[in-house]
Parts: structure tokens; C-alpha cells; sequence
């Protein structure tokens, strides 16, 4: 304490308020009471976490006096034990048991064994027992230890932290053959930091061919993430999980950033007794409030997924309290540049001096808040346009001013190209530009009519006529359910009609095989990717020599994108698309793309559609040409036959006459 008081006498500076702090550009604010002068330590709540930036730049803390309070964010300490070679390594296979026995080597106190052995697969079960004072004492028994090709393995085994002296492990080689041990590490006691335990509700499941997607909401984005643990009730299994978040590209679409992998299982060892790991290590701060889990399945079923929750590291910011009452933590500006105080320099010695826990308050609206004008130097400005080519139209109800977010739906996607590029934003005759959103919404659309449409000619073939709601729009995949417990079919989405000459056609446009075996529900998910389906298309399956199964539910997904603007005119806004020979646009805006996705945008709603002429596409019909292109054709054909006349010796040409 006397090496702290000294700090703080050598550069008070460093700790006294800064200048009045009016912070009129931070939305959000959350008290708290400092009831003892001196250093404070003020944790975080997840809430605050949530509408902060990512570095958590923008947070401040103003004193009773409406001073700004220099602070720093206390890193949690984690140190993992040493790992040390276990020393007189004994080695004794007889019969139906291997028997290897160590000696720590160390005094210091060990929280885990582990086992090496080159072997690449096996699975036994173990007792482990420890050596105090000459005496054996049995610590484990019936412990599993496995290896698997597919990367998971189970060979620490932690014990009851003690000073033991050796290890002697009893290895049960009744079932399989006995596998070489070649060492033992003793992990010894680190330090790790408090933790506090949150549920993370799913979302809904996606399934592919080889893998399940499983959405999870964090509950507040950059939480500082110890680790994931799943629920999972199923018997016997192994799989590969990974953790991602999405993050916008430059171009308007979104990737997924993995940030943790891990092995969970579930094994039943050779005396019924089973072993398993159901978490995924992150220990990392997560800028993403929804994350989705990765299982990569192979040929097996599916997991049943019941819950998971996370441990989370609370975020503590430690600052001196020069008076006590209620102070204030604000957050919640983009604008802000990131708090960079001195006091930062002094972390080692302010830590060690600790201080009272205190915690937030509820979090509200700043009252003083004033909106900050987004890109307050850009000046919106289109080119005018000639709408005569467009075959669509819908007025924008939205804010006066400010950037608003235009979510394109089913409608407006049907009647637009599938790279947006007949899309406008039109305000006063002039086009206002636009920039398409990071990330995209996935919304469903149910039929309006499903129909059994069998073919007498093909009795095996269950058939069902699909009618949508809206035609033409770009559907992601189709997922259906069926009560039938036990079935494995192949579907095929097609659609059928003629073309302009009158001729059937048919085009296939997805497929996927679907098996259910008894347990679980299995949906089957056919990939459609972007096909933009008619009104009615055809879903349809080979029964081969089995019963027709029922089809309880279809749902199909399409993609919603956004188109992201800035506003400055309470002039009536329209959204005009449908013009398939439109260049796609250039907007200068695109330069400061990344400030104008940063801004929170205003919600809109799209009025109802104007048909400004008529549009005779069918995005599936052969193309049959321009009527000039015919009349041309004709010329040359007409042409040719004069030519090869010409060419013919004149006998020829009259006894072919």
C-alpha cells in the first residue's frame, strides 16, 4: 500500500478529473455509488457490454461534479499449470493389465496426470491411485482414457490437488489388446480468474448434407468468453464443433469469422462407465451478440441440442474515487475516439491496491443525448434518371432525415434482377444513393396450396404441386417434415410447364436425400440456391417397392437484403425496380462505406406496389428473340437461297423447276 500511496503522490495528475465532461454525444448512461474514497472497482454489466464498441473506447466516467474520471480495464490473470515430466517411469504388462507407476518430481501442488502413449486408437478404462508418505491411496477408479482418429482423445485425468509423492495407474486390458505407455506429465496448479455462468437460448437449426448449424444468442455483444457448454443427451457420440460470428465484407455481403474449435464426446468405457466433453474453450471477448455452432456430423445423425451456456470473465474497469455518491458510466458514441488515459501505465501497482466491487446501476437513455448527424460532411446528391424502363414502383414510409435501412421483401425481390441492379431509391425525380447492407435476414415463405399431382403412368412416384404466394423470388432452400418414423427417399424440386412453342419442359432445380431413422425429427432441407421458383413448381420422390410417406409441413427461405441510405429531405422517397437492361448503379457513397454501415439506421416500411407498365418476364421461359432478329433471319435465308440459285448450272435450275 505504501508503494501505491507513493505513485499517487509522484503524479496526481495522472488520477484527478479531467475537464467538465458534458458527453452530450454518448446515448447511454448507468449510476453508480461510491460510498468510500479511493480506488473503486466498477464491473461492467452485460447490457453496458452491449452498446459499447468493441474496444470499449467509447466508455466514460463522470464524476458527482460531471468530471470526466480517468479509468483502465482490469485484464483477468490466467496462468495454466507447468507441465513437468513425471521421473522414474515404470512400465509392467501382465495378463489382462498394464500397471505404470511414476514419481512427480516436484513439490509443487499438481491438479492433473496425463498419460502418453503413441498409440493412434484405443479405449480402456483406468484406476489411478496417489503415493503420500509410503502409502497408496486410490483417487480414481474406473476412469476412461480413449484416443480416436478423428482428433479427440481423453488422457488427463484431473486429481484432488495435494502433495502427492507418485502415481501408479492400473490399466484394464480385459476387452482390447494392450497399447505401449511411454510417460506421464503432472500438470501442476495455475491460476485461473472468476467466472460467471449465462444461458445462451438457441435459435433454429440448420441442416446440410454433413453438418448442423446451430444459431446462439449471447445475450449482449463483446462479452469476454471463458468457454461453451453444450447439453447434449445423446448416448455415445464425437464431433468437431466450431464457433463463428458474422462480419460485412466491403462488397455488401457477409463472412463468418471462426474464433474457437474444440472436440465434444461422449464415451462409454469398457466397465459401462461413460466419460465426456461438452465444452468448447474460447477465452476470448466476442464482439458478436449471436454466434453460430458448427457440428461437423460426417455420415452420423445429427446431435440433439437441448441448451448451452456460457462462462463469461466479468469486465471491471478500476479507477480513483475522489468523492464519493453517485457517479456515472456513459456509453454509446461511434464518434468518440478511444479513451487513452495514463493512468493506464500504472495497471501492475493499481491492481495489486484492489478496492470495493461496485456494481451498475440499471442503464437508460442519456437525457442530455443529442443524435449526431452521420457523415455530417457528405452532402447527399444523385443524378437524375428516366424511369420510362422501369416496371415497378413503391413509396419508402420513412424518417425525415437521417440513414434509413430499406429491407427488400419477397415481392420486391421477385420483380427485381437477382444482382440488385435495377434497384433506385428516387426522391424529387433525382436518384438517391445507396449502398446494399452488411448481412442478410432469412425469412420464410409457406405455400398457399400443397396438391397431390401423381402420374398414373408412374405409380411409384409420389408427386405434390407447390403453389406460392409470389413467383420469381431467389429461394435459399425448401424444408420439409414428415410423421413417418422410419424412411429413406430421394426428392427432387422441379418445375414443369411449356414453352412458347408448346412443348413440355421440365427443369430440375434441387434435390436431396432424406432418411429418418426412427428417432428424432429429422426435416429434410433441399438447397435451392437463389433458383427463383414460378408460382407453382413440382416436389416429388421414389417410393421404389415402399408405402407413400405424408408430408406434414413445407416452408421455403429466401435471402432479404437491405439497401442502406442517408436522407436529408422530407420529400416522398420511392423504391423503383424491375428494369431487367439496367446498368447497375455507381455511387460514390462507397468511399465512405464503413462509416455509412457503422450508423444506426432508421427502420422503414414499403408501401404497396405501383405497376408503372406491364413486365411479361418469365425468368424461366426460352427466349425466343426480337421479332427483328427473325425477320433478319428470314433476310439471310432468302439471300442464301438467291446465291446458291446463282451458283446452280442452268439446266439443274430448270429441271428442278
Amino acid at each position: 500500500m505504501k508503494t501505491l500511496i507513493t505513485w499517487l503522490l509522484v503524479i496526481p495528475g495522472m488520477l484527478c478529473a479531467g475537464p467538465e465532461a458534458t458527453l452530450m454525444g454518448w446515448e447511454w448512461e448507468a449510476p453508480f455509488v461510491v460510498g468510500q474514497a479511493g480506488m473503486v472497482r466498477v464491473e461492467i454489466s452485460p447490457e453496458v457490454l452491449d452498446v459499447s464498441r468493441v474496444d470499449l473506447g467509447d466508455v466514460r466516467v463522470v464524476s458527482p461534479e460531471k468530471n470526466e474520471v480517468p479509468y483502465f480495464v482490469e485484464k483477468p490473470i490466467r496462468r495454466e499449470g507447468m507441465v513437468r515430466e513425471a521421473v522414474g517411469l515404470k512400465v509392467n504388462q501382465s495378463g489382462t493389465t498394464t500397471v505404470i507407476e511414476v514419481a512427480t518430481g516436484t513439490t509443487d501442488r499438481i491438479e492433473a496426470v496425463e498419460m502418453v502413449s503413441p498409440a493412434r486408437q484405443f479405449l480402456k478404462s483406468v484406476t489411478l491411485e496417489g503415493k503420500k508418505g509410503g502409502a497408496w491411496q486410490t483417487l480414481a477408479t474406473n476412469e476412461v482414457i480413449f484416443r480416436q482418429s478423428g482428433e479427440s482423445e481423453r488422457l488427463r485425468l484431473p486429481i484432488l490437488v495435494d502433495g502427492w509423492e507418485g502415481f501408479r495407474f492400473t490399466v484394464d486390458d480385459g476387452r482390447s489388446p494392450p497399447v505401449p505407455f511411454t510417460g506421464v506429465r503432472a500438470i501442476t496448479t495455475g491460476e485461473k480468474p472468476e467466472t460467471v455462468e449465462l444461458t445462451a437460448p438457441l435459435g433454429e437449426r440448420e441442416e446440410d448434407s454433413n453438418e448442423t448449424r446451430l444459431p446462439l444468442d449471447l445475450g449482449a455483444g463483446n462479452l469476454n468468453v471463458a468457454e461453451l457448454r453444450f447439453e447434449i443427451p445423446d448416448a455415445v457420440f464425437s464431433r468437431k464443433c466450431t464457433l463463428g460470428y458474422s462480419i460485412p465484407r466491403s462488397d455488401g455481403e457477409s463472412r463468418m469469422e471462426n474464433f474457437a474449435t474444440g472436440t465434444i464426446y461422449r464415451v462409454v468405457g469398457e466397465n459401462g462407465v461413460s466419460t465426456e466433453e461438452l465444452v468448447v474453450p474460447v477465452d476470448r471477448r466476442i464482439p458478436a451478440r449471436f454466434i453460430v455452432a458448427t457440428f461437423r456430423n460426417g455420415d452420423s445423425p445429427p446431435l440433439t441440442v437441448r441448451g448451452a451456456k456460457i462462462r463469461c470473465y466479468p469486465t471491471i474497469l478500476a479507477l480513483h474515487a475522489a468523492t464519493t455518491g453517485e457517479w456515472i458510466l456513459r456509453s454509446g458514441s461511434r464518434e468518440a475516439k478511444t479513451a487513452n488515459y495514463d493512468i493506464n501505465a500504472l495497471r501492475g501497482k493499481l491492481t495489486a491496491a484492489g478496492g470495493p466491487l461496485v456494481r451498475l446501476g440499471p442503464l437508460h437513455k442519456n437525457p442530455n443525448y443529442v443524435v449526431p448527424e452521420v457523415l455530417s460532411g457528405v452532402k447527399v446528391a444523385g443524378a437524375e434518371i428516366d424511369l420510362k424502363d422501369w416496371s415497378r414502383r413503391r413509396k419508402v414510409d420513412s424518417a425525415p432525415s437521417g440513414v434509413v435501412r430499406i429491407e427488400l421483401d419477397a415481392k420486391t425481390l421477385a420483380a427485381s434482377r437477382t444482382d440488385l441492379g435495377d434497384v433506385r431509391l428516387i426522391q424529387n425525380d433525382k436518384q438517391i444513393p445507396y449502398l446494399v447492407g452488411a448481412g442478410t435476414v432469412f425469412h420464410e415463405l409457406k405455400p398457399s396450396g400443397i396438391s397431390p399431382k401423381n402420374d398414373p403412368k408412374r405409380p411409384k412416384i409420389s408427386r405434390w404441386e407447390i403453389k406460392l404466394p409470389v413467383g420469381g423470388v431467389p429461394m435459399v432452400d425448401l424444408t420439409s417434415r414428415s410423421s413417418a418414423p422410419l424412411f429413406t427417399r430421394r426428392f427432387v424440386a422441379a418445375i414443369e410447364g411449356k414453352d412458347d412453342f408448346g412443348n413440355a419442359r421440365r427443369e430440375e432445380v434441387g434435390s436431396a436425400d432424406w432418411t429418418k431413422s426412427g428417432s428424432g425429427d429429422v426435416p429434410l432441407v433441399l438447397n435451392l440456391n437463389g433458383e427463383r421458383l414460378p408460382a407453382s413448381f413440382i416436389l416429388e420422390t421414389d417410393n421404389g417397392d415402399n408405402p407413400p410417406i405424408p408430408l406434414d409441413e413445407i416452408f421455403l427461405r429466401f435471402a432479404s437484403p437491405s439497401i442502406i441510405a442517408k436522407l436529408s429531405d422530407p420529400a416522398p422517397l420511392f423504391l423503383c425496380y424491375g428494369n431487367p437492361n439496367a446498368a447497375p448503379p455507381q455511387y460514390d457513397l462507397r468511399v465512405v462505406r464503413r462509416e455509412m454501415l457503422a450508423a444506426e439506421p432508421q427502420a422503414t416500411t414499403l408501401g404497396d406496389e405501383e405497376i408503372l407498365r406491364p413486365d411479361t418476364r418469365d425468368h424461366h421461359a426460352p427466349d425466343a428473340g426480337s421479332p427483328w432478329l427473325w425477320v433478319a433471319l428470314a433476310g439471310v435465308v432468302v439471300v442464301l437461297l438467291v446465291i446458291v440459285a446463282k451458283l446452280l448450272p442452268a439446266t439443274a435450275v430448270k429441271e428442278s423447276v
